[in-house]
């Protein structure tokens, strides 16, 4: 049972508290966000491909590529924007660490110091007002060659509007030291992960903004690797269910889960999910 809540989205149970083990930080933390414009985000991909190979683990990079929210102040042009956040108290050490990528690839514009944790992690939440729609895919892959970077930026140039954005997570560290088998979770050790999510208000985008998501993770799929992350994932529906929990698990997974879900939940209680479907009776 707990292997299955560990990944398991939902499907066994719903969790009324949790107790964290957090890694204490420094009052201050050292963020930073390096802008680049769409000319130059072949150029900064390739940089961050090769920065990432060796970064230390007190350095947290995302690069995410979007129309930013009007209260950043950067117009209404899409940017690529490689973001960071260095878990550490010698901030001149990260300020090396993130000099290399300034130096393989100078930003277009950059905004680098010291900053609260919650508020770092909070700075991108005007995306995402009460009520928004959303359609999310993602894709786990390791690698950021030429040929994936020119795949990359063929689908994300098209996004010259505020409402669908696209995230590369960089994984690795204590995420990537858990053995794959002691959770459900899918895949750990993929190097990156790509998001690709809408946002917005108008049912009437609806299918334009989920098909833009749907089209960027089908020309992904040369270069995935198993498993997809539930969290990231869209409402499915009918037929499309089975087939996402399929995608996410893989058959090995997916039969454990389905076990768990025979034993503690036959009759599918638990199905507002990504949902585990209970063997038929």
């Amino acid at each position: 049972m707990f292997w299955g809540l560990r990944g398991g989205g939902g499907n066994f149970g719903v969790v009324s508290s949790f107790t964290f083990r957090a890694r204490r930080l420094p009052d201050a933390v050292l963020g930073g966000n390096f802008f680049y414009r769409p000319e130059r985000w072949k150029e900064a991909l390739r940089a961050f491909g090769f920065w990432t190979q060796d970064l230390p683990e007190e350095m947290n990079p995302i690069v995410s590529m979007l129309v930013l929210p009007p209260d950043a102040g950067m117009g209404t042009e899409p940017w690529l924007v490689i973001g960071f956040a260095w878990a550490s108290e010698d901030h001149q050490a990260g300020l090396e660490v993130a000099g290399r990528l300034r130096t393989a690839a100078p930003p277009d514009e950059e905004e680098v110091g010291p900053t609260v944790w919650v508020e770092w992690q909070s700075a991108m939440d005007s995306l995402f007002p009460k009520g928004s729609r959303g359609y999310w895919k993602n894709v786990s892959f390791s690698r950021l060659d030429e040929e994936l970077v020119e795949v990359l930026v063929d689908f994300a140039s098209e996004v010259t509007w505020s409402g669908t954005g696209i995230d590369i997570h960089h994984m690795g560290g204590a995420f990537g030291r858990v053995p794959e088998e002691a959770t459900a979770f899918p895949n750990r050790s993929a190097k990156y992960w790509l998001n690709i999510y809408g946002f917005w208000q108008d049912p009437a985008e609806d299918e334009r903004l989920s098909g833009f998501a749907r089209k960027a993770y089908a020309q992904m799929q040369p270069f995935a690797e198993h498993g997809q992350y539930v969290n990231f994932l869209g409402a499915e529906t009918g037929h499309d269910v089975a087939e996402a929990a399929r995608q996410a698990y893989g058959p090995g997974a997916l039969a454990r889960l389905a076990a768990l879900k025979d034993r503690y939940d036959p009759q599918n209680l638990f199905r507002l999910n990504h949902n585990i479907l209970p063997t038929p009776a």
